[in-house]
């Protein structure tokens, strides 16, 4: 695809439109999701673009199939010294800890999932979004219907006894509504309601024998992360 620099500048300025016309909604972590493709013109607009770039999506696939594949690899090594780094394990830990942190987002209370989130994330996301909200009467819907996809993006692991403080970031697909509604008339102020395929990238931390919620990031910020090099001890690498 031989673009020119105008062209590219073109496509570029109506992607940021499509991003930035439209109200925001928040999710776990305070996350957005642009409510503009959930349009009928939304998503006509989305197919084409999806055609225009089309080989770049493709490639940026590639990169998240092999990234994926080699830190299951190095898993799959690591599980024989630690059963806790099965990604099979994993997997289960992750789901659970996803379905608990949506449901507290749901009812405004993240204590309730202090043990699967650490400190900053919990005392961040508590005072920054749940609280500001209801000082200004506000109250965020945030239901879970399905998680679609869990895949692992970047992988470090520590040296440290028990490979404490080691981190993974995975790319996640749910199924989910996030909109905020007045409390009073219960309208709608941000964002829309009904259930939509959501994309976000997640940091979880190992630390005292389980695994974390970090920081939570849009999924747009999958391929710049699946492009780092994982931090693993050079044994691991060569059995992998």
């Amino acid at each position: 695809m031989n673009l020119s620099k105008k062209e590219w500048l073109l496509v570029l300025t109506i992607i940021i439109i499509c991003f930035s016309i439209d109200p925001v909604y928040a999710g776990p972590g305070g996350t957005v999701a642009k409510a503009f493709f959930r349009t009928w013109w939304g998503k006509l607009i989305l197919i084409l673009l999806t055609v225009i770039f089309l080989p770049i999506i493709i490639y940026m696939r590639l990169i998240a199939y092999r990234k994926a594949r080699e830190i299951k690899k190095i898993l799959s090594q690591l599980s024989k010294e630690h059963k806790a780094f099965h990604w099979l394990q994993l997997q289960k830990e992750f789901h659970n800890i996803i379905r608990r942190v949506y449901q507290a987002w749901q009812e405004e209370d993240l204590s309730q999932v202090k043990q699967y989130v650490n400190h900053w994330y919990w005392q961040n996301q508590q005072e920054v979004y749940l609280d500001r909200w209801k000082k200004e009467n506000l109250q965020n819907i945030s239901r879970l219907k399905d998680i679609t996809k869990v895949r692992p993006l970047y992988l470090e692991i520590s040296e440290e006894p028990n490979f404490e403080n080691s981190r993974i970031a995975i790319a996640i697909t749910v199924v989910a509504e996030d909109y905020l509604i007045d409390r009073d008339t219960q309208k709608v102020v941000e964002g829309k309601k009904g259930y939509d395929e959501l994309d976000y990238v997640w940091f979880l931390e190992y630390s005292e024998g389980q695994w974390l919620l970090d920081d939570i990031q849009e999924g747009s910020m999958a391929l710049e992360i699946a492009k780092m090099p994982n931090e693993v001890p050079e044994y691991l690498v060569a059995k992998a």
